[in-house]
């Protein structure tokens, strides 16, 4: 119940609210009653109550000088006003330290009273609730924070879309302390793979387990630095400096893969090769410099007495940058879980390898069969329990040698990762479906009644299946393709406003920028502005 105190001098007005309303038949209990502000500043303090009715008028204490008092101790109580005609002074100042309403006692109905209660009780029932998904949802973020954190990262390495200011909240959520305009990537990879293949599927989780712990012992000397286990044996760590100094960021870079390199030889004699990717200047940017630091274990492929690679812009590239349409590709066809999509993305893979006028080196190759291993491998885990490094294990990549091997792997591992998806149930390819008609429909008329018409499933199941398998609502999702689509044809054309609303799927220009702003802060102009 409600707890509910009254504060009035006089006591024919505190008998008649007793006596106004049936306070139990509205889920109130009426615990106290005051005669003035003094008394009812200590009974507050004491019992706490949930509201407190207040006149705006009575001695020691005012009711404005009573919500001031009590506002700084009391926090989650609500104030109502009771006024005459000539105290709107007073009532002004008293909703402006935060009184939730008033009302004049002349005009006090029991209906409109019970009403105004009924709101008030409502608030508080609404922040109660929110307080204890925020109790739960810190529960859960302690409970798996270093999961969150790898997923996170992980998205950030492998994933296409990313929004930087949506990445920066999470981090703060996370409790991530990173700067981020000065991020390195090293990619540690353990060399002893032929011992790795020797465990058992459990051994080898408590291997990673200690390897990962042993890496974060020592990266408690660094405050900005995080390790990700991102495949069999291969281990990321991102860390930031606030140094400008390039010979600084390298030194950090260097003493961080020494110093790991070394433990990892003593705790467990594994040998180790390190690379380690440019400065760069955004976490969406963090994709870039993974690949960076996996090229320069590429780079350093053939230099057998040197174990720490610095990636350099002098070597051979092309394969980061001419298969970047196919790793979105890629992403893409994940994104709806598309097996006709995802065939075609492979298939392209081995078409350039096939390409003669593509560079076709080992080290570029066997680049690429990482790159999009690690991408699928992270992507099907989270439709499954498959580990695809158990049928495609990495360690073969060293052994390749030829033009076939390299394009034999992609094959393979295409139909694993087809094989992966048939096994993905009913309801995932049912919310899979729905996006994949919402990404290509989003400019239409689109609703949950007509995607569910689509899929022969009721708008509910529909519903209820998409909340379930995304953990957001169909229209957010919806909402969230649309403004994403906006935000990229507000940067890249000039087309009206107004235009961009109706080839996103709001033909009302008024709702179309008020839908922006609400999900991005700026209308549309604004957004727009910002970006010139």
């Amino acid at each position: 119940m409600i707890k509910v105190m009254i504060a009035d001098d006089e006591i024919l007005a505190r008998v008649g609210l007793k006596t106004l309303i049936p306070w139990e038949k509205f889920d109130f209990d009426l615990i106290a009653e005051a005669e003035n502000g003094k008394v009812a500043l200590d009974l507050a303090m004491q019992l706490k109550p949930d509201i407190i009715i207040t006149d705006i008028k009575m001695p020691i204490l005012n009711g404005v000088e009573l919500i001031a008092a009590l506002r700084e101790h009391l926090k989650d109580t609500k104030f109502i006003v009771l006024s005459s005609y000539g105290d709107f002074d007073y009532v002004k100042e008293a909703m402006r330290i935060g009184a939730e309403d008033y009302i004049l006692k002349l005009e006090m109905e029991p209906d409109l009273f019970i009403a105004l209660l009924n709101k008030v009780k409502g608030k508080i029932e609404a922040e109660r609730s929110m307080y204890k998904e925020q109790v739960k949802d810190e529960l859960y973020k302690r409970r798996n924070l270093s999961a969150l954190r790898d997923k996170l990262f992980q998205d950030l390495f492998f994933s296409y879309y990313v929004n930087e200011e949506e990445i920066k909240g999470q981090c703060d959520y996370l409790e991530i302390k990173l700067h981020s305009s000065k991020l390195v990537c090293l990619i540690l990879r353990v060399e002893n793979r032929e011992l790795f293949e020797k465990y058992g599927v459990d051994d080898r989780y408590i291997l990673t387990y200690g390897i990962t712990n042993i890496i974060e012992e020592i990266l408690q000397n660094y405050p900005h630095a995080y390790v990700i286990s991102t495949n069999s044996m291969e281990f990321t760590i991102v860390f930031s400096v606030e140094s400008d100094s390039e010979r600084e960021v390298k030194s950090v870079a260097e003493k961080i893969a020494k110093h790991v390199e070394n433990a990892l030889k003593t705790y467990l004699n594994f040998k180790c090769s390190i690379g380690i990717s440019e400065v760069c200047s955004h976490f969406r940017k963090l994709k870039t410099a993974y690949r960076q630091a996996s090229e320069a274990l590429n780079q350093g492929f053939s230099e057998l007495k040197q174990t720490i690679h610095h990636f350099q812009q002098t070597f051979d590239s092309s394969h980061t940058i001419g298969f970047e349409e196919e790793f979105k590709n890629i992403e893409k066809a994940f994104h709806v879980l598309d097996g006709g999509l995802i065939t075609n993305a492979f298939d392209q893979f081995v078409q350039k390898i096939d390409d003669g006028r593509f560079n076709k080196s080992e080290d570029t190759l066997r680049g690429i069969c990482w790159s999009l291993t690690f991408m699928v491998t992270v992507r099907c885990k989270e439709f499954t329990e498959e580990d695809l490094d158990k049928t495609v294990p990495l360690s073969r990549l060293e052994q390749f040698r030829t033009l076939d091997d390299f394009r034999n792997w992609i094959l393979e591992l295409k139909a694993k990762v087809i094989s992966v998806l048939l096994q993905i149930d009913d309801a995932k390819n049912i919310v899979f479906r729905a996006k994949k008609i919402i990404l290509e429909n989003y400019d239409k008329d689109i609703s949950l009644k007509s995607v569910s018409n689509c899929l022969n499933i009721t708008p509910n199941y529909l519903s209820s299946l998409f909340k379930r398998g995304t953990n957001e609502n169909f229209i957010d999702f919806l909402i969230q393709v649309r403004i994403e689509q906006a935000q990229h044809l507000l940067k890249h054309s000039n087309s009206k406003v107004y235009e961009i609303g109706v080839r996103v799927g709001y033909p009302d220009a008024y709702y179309f920028s008020k839908i922006f702003k609400r999900v991005i802060g700026q209308t549309p102009q604004e957004y727009r502005n910002h970006q010139k």
